[in-house]
């Protein structure tokens, strides 16, 4: 009994071994040296945006803002909070998939440009598809309490970024402010 079951461990275990394919074939490997002290945002370079960059990237949002898969994204202030807006620009219904129970992220950027913090780190959303249509003209809305975007920062100047994060339409808004 003993020898059968060495004789079947023994066969599932090289039976298992050549079922990947060449096992000398090379698999690339991502090399990944983040710290996750600071998180990447689109539009970033090497060294942080320059003033140019930045003015660049600004009107490239401009000019992309009516495209197909672009809604508006808008910042309003209300008594210091921030509400962010996701317009359906479009003249047609916006139909709207979320891939998880996130909707919208922020991230923070300090005056170089360098993101010093982000709505999503350290966060668990819900892993569960959501449509939402949304009719011409028609908005959401995201209120953000001022306390928690600025609660562990230093005095300073900032620039907030809000990202709409349905996974086929897009929208973004910016704004800077400063805390003293």
């Amino acid at each position: 009994m003993y020898k059968i079951i060495l004789l079947l461990t023994v066969s599932m275990m090289l039976a298992a071994c050549g079922t990947r394919g060449n096992s000398t074939q090379e698999v690339p490997i991502e090399n990944n040296t983040s710290t996750g002290s600071e998180v990447p945002y689109e539009g970033e370079g090497e060294n942080g945006d320059s003033d140019k960059s930045k003015d660049e990237l600004k009107e490239k949002m401009k000019l992309e803002e009516n495209k197909d898969g672009e809604l508006n994204g808008q910042i309003e202030r209300k008594d210091q909070d921030f509400l962010f807006t996701v317009t359906n620009n479009q003249e047609k219904d916006a139909e709207i998939t979320f891939s998880s129970g996130q909707e919208y992220d922020y991230v923070v950027m300090d005056e170089s440009g360098a993101v010093v913090k982000k709505l999503s780190e350290g966060m668990m959303y819900t892993q569960a598809m959501k449509e939402v249509i949304l009719a011409p003209g028609e908005k959401l809305e995201y209120p953000v309490s001022y306390d928690d975007v600025t609660g562990d920062l230093a005095a300073g100047e900032y620039t907030i970024e809000f990202i709409f994060t349905g996974s086929n339409l897009h929208a973004s808004a910016k704004e800077t402010f400063t805390i003293e």
